[in-house]
């Protein structure tokens, strides 16, 4: 269920910190450990993005031939990335989150932002607080690390960064920018 899974993820959050907490003993040091722990859910999600990818594009294809009119093999690579960012914001979305990206957008040189105005994950988090913006910004964190590993698995490297799309009085409304390599 949702819940089961946002509290999950709540309490691995609440782990990951405390682990890496324990050798901080002054403020940079906190800083680092928030930022390990960052590091440490971004992994989590790569690995369950790749396994997920993995079942959900095990009958699909993402590669397009290059028509007659126009052999351009680099159209062939990036109508090929569209077609597995597409699969992303319908299938993959719908599959973790129970619903498709909100909005996508592209400058067709591999560059690719994917909007959801109400992320389920984040809709719980009090608006206006610095606590809970900390915690948005690494709970971000593993749906980064799941869109990475979806797009590792279907054959496609990239860096994945997400921003809040508001000023803080509406938490779950957030982008990922998709850099393909």
């Amino acid at each position: 269920s949702d819940s089961a899974m946002e509290f999950l993820l709540n309490q691995v959050l609440v782990w990951v910190e405390e682990y890496h907490r324990k050798d901080a003993h002054d403020e940079e040091s906190a800083i680092f450990a928030a930022e390990m722990a960052a590091s440490k859910l971004e992994r989590m999600g790569y690995s369950v993005g790749f396994r997920l990818c993995e079942r959900l594009a095990q009958n699909k294809t993402f590669g397009t031939t290059a028509n007659s009119d126009n052999p351009d093999p680099a159209q062939a690579v990036a109508a090929s990335q569209l077609e597995a960012v597409k699969f992303l914001c319908k299938e993959f979305w719908m599959e973790v989150f129970r619903k498709q990206i909100d909005k996508l957008q592209t400058n067709h040189r591999g560059v690719f932002v994917l909007k959801d105005m109400e992320l389920r994950w984040l809709t719980r988090l009090p608006p206006n607080q610095e606590d809970a913006r900390v915690a948005a910004i690494q709970l971000l964190a593993f749906p980064c690390g799941l869109v990475r590993g979806a797009l590792a698995n279907l054959g496609i490297p990239a860096v994945v960064s997400c921003d809040f799309l508001a000023d803080g009085s509406h938490m779950a409304a957030c982008s990922f920018n998709i850099k393909i390599k």
